[in-house]
């Protein structure tokens, strides 16, 4: 829940930034055409990419939120203690690898833009266009020190997972029965050292080779519950094929 009002509470910063840029591609009649196009072309970007992702990710803070509380509803759910599984660990330090990836992606695009709004223009704009780059190389150390504690937090607390009608609650993250191009083709469970229940998304085609695994660890007690919210998922399933 808390990453999710992070993004959306970042998404609307960098609408912000957006309108403030467009100001700026506006107001100033000192800049020339070209630098005033570099950044009106860079605002816009921004302005949009911000409004879709403060949608998006309002949208999921409303649900995780209401299903916390449950006003949607929660069929099963149960806990893991800090440190409790080698699957939490592994897929928390993918997530941390990817978000530090998507951080880096940024900051290397947001570069290219100081630069080549840098050289559009004369000595003035060459210096505006390296305060962007050192803002925006500020902000990326701010973020990754975020992202570091924010992942070293929640591997050393405990962790809730809730199984909902259309949404699985897991590692701070909303998933649904259909993710992005996918949808939930099968549940299985693999039992052995760590038992897991395994949600396993594909095309929607003929072809039944899975695409994308959601594996959540099951806790020692709570096999049965996980037997039966494997039952309880490919009933839904064989409901929406039929």
């Amino acid at each position: 829940m808390k990453k999710e009002h992070t993004y959306y509470v970042l998404a609307l910063i960098i609408l912000i930034l957006g309108i403030i840029f467009t100001l700026l591609s506006t107001l100033p009649q000192t800049l020339p055409l070209s630098s005033k196009s570099a950044l009106f072309i860079f605002s816009c970007a921004f302005m949009t990419i911000g409004m879709v992702l403060f949608a998006v990710h309002y949208k999921r803070y409303t649900i995780i939120k209401n299903l916390m509380n449950r006003s949607l509803p929660v069929v099963a759910h149960w806990s893991y203690l800090p440190n409790s599984s080698e699957t939490l660990k592994k897929l928390f330090k993918e997530q941390k690898n990817n978000a530090l990836a998507t951080t880096t992606l940024i900051l290397i695009l947001s570069i290219i833009f100081s630069m080549i709004f840098a050289y559009s223009g004369n000595t003035y704009i060459l210096k505006l266009g390296y305060t962007f780059a050192i803002l925006f190389i500020f902000t990326f150390i701010i973020a990754v020190r975020f992202i570091l504690a924010y992942y070293n937090v929640l591997l050393e607390s405990q962790s809730t997972v809730l199984f909902g009608k259309e949404y699985i609650y897991f590692l701070d993250e909303l998933y649904t029965l259909n993710r992005s191009l996918y949808v939930l083709r099968n549940v299985n469970i693999y039992i052995g050292t760590e038992n897991l229940l395994i949600f396993e998304y594909g095309l929607n085609d003929i072809d039944d080779s899975p695409c994308y695994n959601l594996t959540i660890p099951i806790p020692p007690d709570k096999l049965r519950i996980a037997l039966q919210l494997k039952d309880y998922y490919r009933s839904l399933i064989n409901t929406d094929y039929e």
